[in-house]
């Protein structure tokens, strides 16, 4: 598969998987033995299925804002915002969100590797005046 294609896969995913909780649609876009680099994410399609469910049970209302999206080969890079409350939506400055660069792995169309870097906590101001998500081209893959 080429880039486009990678990329919507992974766009996909942060939809319907992260937004839309569907769950279930992993089995179209990961690989059943796919890989997590992250140290609370358990390897395994069905084993992070369960985890995204006690995730989601804990922040019903998490909410993954794509800002931008790279891609080289079979690696594709998100950078994300997320907020855990429908109110902090597109709030750059959102108190106890997150911004994430998510770099995810894809063979034949799924995604089999994973790995992430987190900052959470956005902090209200910043020395500079600029948000963590401003400037640039930005994707903004929001509801």
């Amino acid at each position: 598969m080429g880039i486009e294609e990678n990329k919507a896969v992974v766009l996909r995913y942060m939809q319907e998987v992260i937004n839309e909780q569907r769950l279930d649609a992993l089995d179209e876009l990961m690989a059943e033995n796919w890989v997590a680099h992250n140290p609370g994410e358990p390897n395994g399609r069905e084993n992070l299925k369960a985890f995204l469910g006690g995730m989601m049970q804990q922040m019903p209302d998490v909410h993954a804002d794509v800002k931008r999206v790279i891609a080289e080969g079979d690696l594709v890079v998100t950078h994300t915002h997320y907020t855990t409350s429908k109110e902090h939506r597109g709030d750059d400055w959102a108190p106890g969100s997150g911004a994430v660069a998510d770099i995810f792995r894809l063979e034949d169309g799924k995604i089999v590797e994973h790995w992430d870097i987190t900052q959470f906590g956005v902090p209200d101001k910043s020395v500079s005046g600029n948000t963590m998500f401003g400037g640039g081209a930005l994707y903004n893959y929001r509801d």
